[in-house]
């Protein structure tokens, strides 16, 4: 089993920073692998939908279910994939300072994709610690200038 965990301080609202990064379908403005979300109904626990990612030089689409959905503090999805599974928390809390945003990864490679599980790791460490960056950066930027408040 792979567990990753990755976190960053955001300086705007919590009800924002969840707008944004709580739905998979807006991922593709701020993650590095998704290029492309199909989703057929609001955010809700038992939605499915469908991300086409580009990892590792390969293009998939993988099928992702909400398996928890409490705004403004969390979400989790399940993706699964033939000899792939993936469990992951978006995890949101006020601190006063602005939105802790924490994302959680728990990752089973089977087959032969058990093999590839340092560069597996190796990746998908980096693309966590980018995204979040990346999603710091959008929402602190001009666009999301607004007072602080607590929420």
């Amino acid at each position: 089993m792979i567990e990753l965990e990755q976190s960053v301080l955001i300086r705007r609202p919590l009800d924002e920073v969840f707008a944004l990064a709580s739905d998979p379908e807006k991922d593709p403005n701020w993650t590095a692998v998704v290029e492309h979300v199909d989703v057929t109904a609001p955010l809700g626990v038992g939605v499915r939908l469908i991300q086409r990612v580009h990892l590792l030089g390969r293009r998939a689409h993988v099928p992702v279910e909400v398996l928890e959905y409490e705004p403004p503090v969390r979400v989790v999805l399940r993706a699964n994939l033939p000899h792939i599974q993936v469990l992951g928390w978006r995890l949101f809390e006020w601190t006063g300072e602005g939105t802790r945003v924490t994302f959680r990864t728990q990752a089973r490679l089977g087959g032969l994709f058990a093999l590839t599980t340092p560069l597996f790791v190796r990746t998908a460490r980096r693309h966590l610690e980018e995204d979040l960056t990346r999603l710091r950066r959008i929402l602190e930027s001009a666009a999301f200038q607004q007072p602080l408040q607590a929420t």
